[in-house]
């Protein structure tokens, strides 16, 4: 294995997306066989439901904590797991060197990632760094965001624990200011007009960021990305580049079910894991920065992507490094995962994002519905899908959230709090749940009168 010679230039190339099946909406879940030379079939969504080896006593109500793994990522991760613990060193360069000697550059892992993630993303593979997670793609693009002490950030009261401190810690490290503010004061009464005032008559000529979240896991709110990035775009048309504002979002609560590109969004960043919607490899996530963005960031940790590698070592030619390659973290890694991340997207394109998002927001609508009966219950998530994606969020009169919780643990039903410094109960439906399991979760709420 001669290591000095294993750097070559490669180029990239869109994949194209699978065929879209139509699915009936109503299918009950029956017991499965849990063998994983089982046919994968993607006709319904019970045949969805037999990818995951999820335990058919409990309701889950929670996946948008920690997916499970269905059979396609669960057998490419089993792949790389037993190369590993054969062959550790022979794998590794099986897999990231070998293809690029041997001119089989499809079969490199580092461009496997990227084309599968841009099928996804619409977007192109240098534009997708991987990470192991929405936290550590937050810290890497707010860590590294070129900022003085003469700029802003402006970013909202909504926002999680995780985007909050690496803000703070940009802040810090360069000096730029942070300004709060609220987009809504009810969620349920939320709306796009409002949200979309508010952003405008809050943007200074100091802001520099605009850093947000998709779906707030806090309300379940899901703001209206495009049309806030238009406000963006429409006031750096009077600005120039220099004094340009950047849009930023944590995006996982909507990754994995909304049926949008990263152009139809329009924002200028944008983190998320891919171990939650996305059903993805535990400990995984991207980072998307818009190609006239990338000069706005400086990478924290050294990359071992083989051009920034080969470059250091003097085998490959100074050019411009794309974003994949310089903000993708470099170091070892639990590769059999991270190596695995593509079959969770090409799981997604073979279901179609259209089917998922219209699944999921029909099971979310008909919770819902059915909350919105029960007196005793009060809904924090706007009804519309226009403003709300997955995530469930409400109160029980005469319960605390934990309380709640328990009891639905009690009825079989795995529920979740939001941890923010006022919670609510959280139900989030996905591909896997049916329309009995919601019905059984409004009669077990029903119950639980004060």
């Amino acid at each position: 294995m001669d290591r000095r010679n294993f750097l070559y230039k490669s180029t990239w190339a869109g994949g194209t997306a699978a065929t879209l099946p139509i699915f009936p909406i109503h299918n009950p879940i029956a017991t499965r066989d849990q063998n994983e030379t089982q046919e994968e079939s993607y006709d319904t969504w019970l045949d969805i439901r037999k990818q995951f080896l999820l335990d058919e006593k409990k309701i889950h109500m929670a996946l948008m904590l920690f997916a499970s793994h269905p059979t396609p990522v669960r057998k490419a991760i089993g792949k790389h797991t037993d190369g590993f613990d054969k062959n550790p060193s022979l794998h590794w360069d099986e897999q990231i060197l070998y293809p690029f000697q041997n001119g089989e550059m499809e079969k490199q892992q580092q461009l496997i990632q990227a084309k599968s993630a841009a099928n996804y993303l619409g977007c192109e593979p240098e534009e997708v760094a991987f990470t192991d997670s929405t936290t550590m793609g937050l810290a890497i693009l707010y860590t590294g965001l070129k900022l003085t002490s003469d700029d802003e950030i402006l970013t909202t009261t909504h926002d999680h624990y995780s985007t909050e401190k690496s803000l703070e810690y940009s802040a810090r490290l360069h000096g730029a200011t942070i300004r709060r503010v609220s987009l809504y004061e009810e969620a349920d009464k939320a709306n796009v007009e409002s949200i979309v005032s508010r952003l405008r008559s809050n943007i200074s000529s100091k802001t520099r960021i605009v850093a947000v979240t998709w779906v707030h896991s806090s309300t379940g709110v899901k703001l209206p990305l495009r049309e806030m990035s238009e406000v963006i775009a429409d006031l750096n048309r009077s600005r120039n580049s220099d004094n340009r504002i950047y849009f930023c979002v944590d995006g996982v609560h909507g990754f994995g079910i909304e049926d949008a590109t990263m152009e139809d969004l329009g924002c200028d960043f944008f983190a998320a894991g891919t171990h939650k919607w996305m059903f993805g490899p535990r400990g995984t996530g991207i980072l998307w920065g818009r190609k006239d963005a990338w000069h706005m960031v400086d990478p924290i940790i050294p990359s071992f992507h083989l051009s920034p590698y080969g470059q250091w070592l003097g085998t490959e030619p100074r050019r411009t490094l794309t974003f994949n390659e310089k903000c993708s973290p470099g170091g070892f890694h639990t590769f059999e995962y991270r190596w695995a991340q593509h079959a969770a997207f090409n799981f997604h394109m073979k279901i179609g994002k259209n089917k998922i998002q219209e699944r999921t927001h029909h099971l979310c609508t008909l919770l819902k519905n059915g909350l919105q009966e029960l007196n005793h219950i009060k809904i924090h998530t706007p009804m519309s899908p226009e403003l709300s994606s997955g995530i469930n969020c409400f109160e029980v009169d005469g319960y605390t959230p934990n309380e709640v919780v328990e009891k639905l643990y009690e009825a079989g039903i795995i529920a979740s709090t939001s941890p923010y410094r006022k919670s609510y109960v959280r139900l989030t439906p996905c591909i896997i749940n049916t329309e009995d399991e919601v019905h059984t979760c409004i009669r077990t709420l029903e119950k639980m009168r004060s």
